[in-house]
Order: structure tokens, then sequence, then C-alpha cells
């Protein structure tokens, strides 16, 4: 069974991006998550983390996640208030540049189902996983219907019948 809440702490520098994947990688096979979600998931999660780096506020930085199977929260903090009020405005595609931090925030906000940020320099990524485990669920309730599903109208006529 998957630990629910798990928290992680990080040095911010720019090696730590393979940490930052490796939680993701973990956070996902726990929870089987295919591999299409995986990708936002992992994306979302490095933009983030380079949102964070640029935006340095302090040497470490936590990264938390909660899942209930239907939404999975991956937490960031301490975050910088500058970057927090950035994240809460509405950006424009027509002025976005390559590399900027707008750029990396319209992106994330493209990829994630809910982004939230707290007056505790949190930011809160959302993400609804709820319809995956559905799916997975009745494909298993199809398969074990189609297996226990007798046929009653058959018969054995002689002993070495088979049906």
């Amino acid at each position: 069974m998957v630990n629910n809440n798990q928290s992680f702490t990080i040095k911010l520098e720019p090696v730590s991006v393979r940490r930052v994947e490796q939680i993701v990688d973990l956070v996902c096979d726990q929870l089987f998550i295919n591999e299409t979600y995986y990708g936002s998931i992992l994306i979302a999660s490095t933009e983030m983390f380079e949102l964070l780096l640029n935006n340095k506020h302090s040497e470490t930085f936590q990264i938390e996640y909660n899942t209930d199977y239907q939404e999975l929260t991956i937490s960031f903090y301490p975050v910088h208030e500058d970057l927090i009020a950035k994240i809460e405005q509405q950006i424009s595609i027509d002025t976005l540049k390559e590399g900027s931090d707008e750029t990396k925030i319209f992106l994330l906000k493209s990829l994630v189902d809910g982004l939230n940020t707290s007056d505790a320099e949190i930011v809160h990524l959302g993400f609804d996983i709820g319809a995956l485990h559905n799916k997975v669920y009745q494909q298993r309730v199809d398969q074990l219907n189609k297996y226990f599903k007798v046929d009653l109208n058959l018969k054995v006529t002689k002993d070495n019948d088979q049906l």
C-alpha cells in the first residue's frame, strides 16, 4: 500500500532536478499512473523546480505529496512571495518569451488540474487522478465478470465431453 503523505527535503541546486524526477517516478509507480499523465506530472514538477531555482529563496526546499486516490497534490515550499505573486497573475500567451518565468508558469498552469498558493509560501500542484483509477477499476470488474460468466445452457452429454 502507498504512503499517502510523504515529504522530502532537497537542496536547491541544479543537480537536484534528478531528485525531483526520482520522486515523481516513485509517486507515479506507486499510484499506477499512466505514461501520458506521468509526463504532465513530471514536466510540471521540474518546471516548478526550475522556478524555485531561478527565484532562490533558501538553500533547501520541501516537496510533499498527498493523495486520496482521486486527487494527487504535490506541494513545494518555501516559495518566495515574488514568485507566488507571478504565479497568481494572469499570463497572456502573446507576452511569453522563451525561457522566462512567465513561460514556465504558463506551461505549469496548462499541465495541472489545479494550482493553488497559500500565505505560508507554498505552491500546490493538483492532478485529478480519480478518472485513471476508475478506468482501471472498471477494466478489472469487466475482466472478472467475463471470467466468472457461466453459460448455464451447456450440458455434458457423455462422460468425456468438455464444455
